[in-house]
């Protein structure tokens, strides 16, 4: 008995010793068969022993101590700076220089990159936390590395808004096997983070939380000092007129970070309703009002010319003829001038915006497009809403895409009653680089003249003239020769770039003849809205690199004299020529013509009150409060279904004006449709049941329908 009972005693032991070397293998403690948490790491302590070597607590201090963290924080934010700008540059001597020439603006972008770099200090995997907000920084550089070798405007944030737009566009700026290289690097980077993340190991010494929280309030604090002492004594400036030269002069990471923050119109000092009433009375003075026994109603057509200009006068650049005879013919004839544009290479949208507004992008953030971030879904005033107050019929047409720039929103939120796009345009001829031919125009702006009784207002955006332009020979057909040996390649993208507006030009001369033969009064607004991303010095132009021409074509012989202005106040000068009634931004431009300063200040009022305060001038009311009543419709033909029959394997649907943006729905389920005509489209290998829904939806590249026809009972 006796003996048994030792047995067990010493099995016990056994189980007992066992165990414990499962628990400190394991590391976890078990009672009975309840599984208890991971011991907490164990911390180094926070000071070694006193006999230990000085070697020793060299090293202990420099693996465990905040102020090493902090040190190294500080010289891969030295590193990544001097690499953010040489990728900027796209030259490494250039990005030295900056670094040598403006070390306090080096410092500053340094100071930006290292205030983020402190929050890795917070996490256990610190080795982790510093590597991954690293590659955000590089993913942002190499961005603005590639973006500019497409266009003149470097990376901003808003350009993060535009991702489905640029995907949609990736055929034109990238081969195929560029994109599969995009998509293996993608991969690879996603991988290697989730590879650093398993693997990278943990900070076994106090984290320290407090001390850590204190530096990145004081770096805070220091980042803000800095900035109002370099604004103060003009070493950066929180004012990008010319974004380009702003990422040059004060930095890429100053830059980007200001085009996070700064969005929107910033609420101005004297903003308040007394403000805005007492601006409204000055508005409304009598002087302002139009005279309306001089007043003129003829169509009004505006074409906004894709990277448009007239490339005779770049010194060093030789024609076999001059490109763009019409319009050097034209601007000898009509009013004419030079506009200066907000955007140079890039920003379409912030060119037609203040075309059509009177509203300068600039008082908006850094970089920002408008039509992606407010106009988009807040309605404005501007030429459209005012002339339909006039009685017109309001028209926007773009032979790309409506979604880009989020227009198909913008422009129904501005009170347009059709808007013509690629997917409603038939027989489209495209550039060998995929951007639709201007051409096509000439004709849908004849159907929305002739569709009305009355006048109309049609404002046209161009796209022919789109970059990319291609660095060999043989990507047009090459009419106009031309010589600019200074730089072979830069002389095969000017050769497809003149051959371009040469064909834009000759749409011009189409477009003239078919507003004469329709035999209505009109006027015709011709401007380019930037100039191509091929770049320029700036001794080689007569002019601004900011600057194209504009001309008002009209039949009526107006007097108007020849001057140049800004794309924001093209609108008022058409407005004042015809003795039309102006809106509140139009009148400031009138009523402080000889004042910039107060006149940008009372626009910014009036812009801030429509898009962001509270609409005083407008008695609380929208500005345009058609938007919402009626809203915009898509295309000018209605597409319509005559006739679906099942035709052997496959179902035939017939009607009027489809494209190869028509696709069949059954129900909600869209089917694999094939275009045949403009009355006729196939669902190959599928047939229709007896009472199924039948519906022709145009549908973008995107995937998103963009209208639908009325409902066809299948029987």
């Amino acid at each position: 008995m006796s003996e048994k009972i030792i047995k067990d005693q010493e099995e016990t032991k056994e189980e007992t010793k066992i165990g414990s070397e499962e628990i400190v293998k394991n590391g976890e403690t078990k009672t009975g068969s309840e599984e208890i948490v991971k011991n907490e790491e164990k911390e180094v302590p926070e000071k070694v022993d006193a006999n230990s070597s000085f070697w020793s607590k060299v090293k202990h201090f420099l693996k465990y101590s905040i102020q090493t963290w902090i040190a190294r924080c500080f010289l891969i934010a030295f590193g990544l700076e001097l690499l953010m700008e040489i990728l900027g540059r796209r030259s490494l001597v250039l990005g030295v220089k900056f670094m040598v020439s403006s070390p306090i603006v080096f410092l500053y972008n340094t100071s930006i990159i290292f205030f983020t770099l402190l929050f890795a200090l917070f996490l256990r995997k610190r080795v982790f936390g510093i590597v991954l907000i690293s590659i955000v920084w590089l993913i942002c550089g190499f961005a603005n590395f590639v973006v500019l070798g497409y266009r003149i405007t470097p990376f901003a944030a808003i350009d993060l808004l535009m991702v489905k737009d640029v995907i949609s566009m990736l055929d034109v700026y990238f081969s195929k096997v560029q994109q599969v290289l995009l998509v293996v690097a993608a991969v690879a980077v996603i991988a290697g983070i989730v590879i650093l993340f398993r693997k990278s190991p943990k900070f076994e010494g106090k984290k320290h939380v407090m001390r850590t929280m204190v530096v990145c309030i004081v770096m805070w604090i220091g980042i803000m000092l800095f900035t109002n002492f370099n604004v103060s004594h003009n070493i950066i400036s929180d004012d990008f007129a010319n974004l380009g030269m702003a990422y040059q002069d004060y930095g890429f990471a100053y830059c980007f970070t200001n085009s996070i923050i700064d969005n929107g119109i910033s609420k101005p000092d004297d903003y308040d309703e007394t403000t805005m009433l007492h601006l409204r009375n000055k508005l409304n003075s009598e002087e302002l009002e139009a005279d309306t026994s001089k007043k003129k109603t003829p169509n009004i057509i505006c074409v906004q010319l894709e990277s448009f200009f007239d490339p005779k006068v770049v010194k060093g650049l030789t024609l076999s003829e001059d490109p763009v005879p019409n319009f050097t013919r034209l601007k000898e004839k009509f009013p004419s001038g030079y506009l200066t544009m907000p955007a140079l290479g890039a920003g379409t949208a912030n060119s037609e915006f203040e075309v059509l507004t009177g509203i300068r992008s600039a008082y908006f953030g850094a970089g920002e497009y408008p039509y992606k971030t407010t106009v988009n879904k807040k309605p404005i005033e501007g030429m459209c809403s005012l002339l339909e107050k006039e009685g017109y019929h309001t028209f926007a047409m773009h032979n790309n895409k409506s979604s880009f720039y989020d227009r198909k929103d913008v422009y129904n939120e501005m009170g347009f009653e059709r808007f013509i796009s690629l997917e409603y345009m038939y027989n489209v001829e495209k550039t060998s680089t995929g951007w639709a031919k201007d051409e096509i125009l000439v004709n849908n702006i004849k159907n929305c003249l002739r569709s009305t009784e009355g006048q109309d207002f049609v404002f046209t955006i161009s796209v022919q003239g789109h970059g990319k332009y291609p660095e060999e020979l043989g990507a047009c057909d090459e009419k106009i020769k031309v010589s600019y040996p200074q730089d072979p390649v830069k002389e095969n993208q000017l050769t497809y770039y003149v051959n371009q507006i040469h064909e834009m030009d000759q749409m011009i001369h189409d477009l003239i003849n078919a507003l004469d033969s329709i035999g209505e009064d009109y006027i015709l607004l011709l401007y380019g809205d930037h100039l191509p991303t091929i770049t320029f010095d700036d001794d080689q132009l007569p002019h601004s690199q900011f600057q194209t021409e504009y001309i008002l074509v009209n039949n009526m012989n107006l007097d108007i004299p020849d001057e140049d202005i800004r794309a924001s106040e093209v609108s008022t000068k058409i407005f004042k020529a015809l003795n039309l009634n102006m809106g509140y931004v139009q009148r400031a431009h009138c009523l402080y013509q000889d004042n910039e300063e107060e006149l940008d200040h009372a626009v910014t009022l009036l812009a801030y009150d429509m898009l962001f305060g509270d609409d005083y001038v407008y008695d609380g009311q929208s500005p345009v409060p058609e938007v919402g009543e009626k809203p915009m419709i898509m295309g000018l033909e209605e597409i319509g279904i005559s006739r679906v029959s099942n035709e052997g394997d496959h179902a035939v649907v017939r009607g009027r004006n489809f494209n190869e943006y028509s696709k069949v729905y059954d129900g909600e389920d869209q089917l694999e449709t094939l275009y045949v005509d403009r009355n006729t489209l196939m669902v190959q290998d599928q047939t229709l049941s007896d009472g199924a829904l039948i519906t022709v939806k145009q549908v973008d590249d995107s995937g998103h329908v963009l209208s639908s026809s009325s409902y066809y009972t299948f029987h």
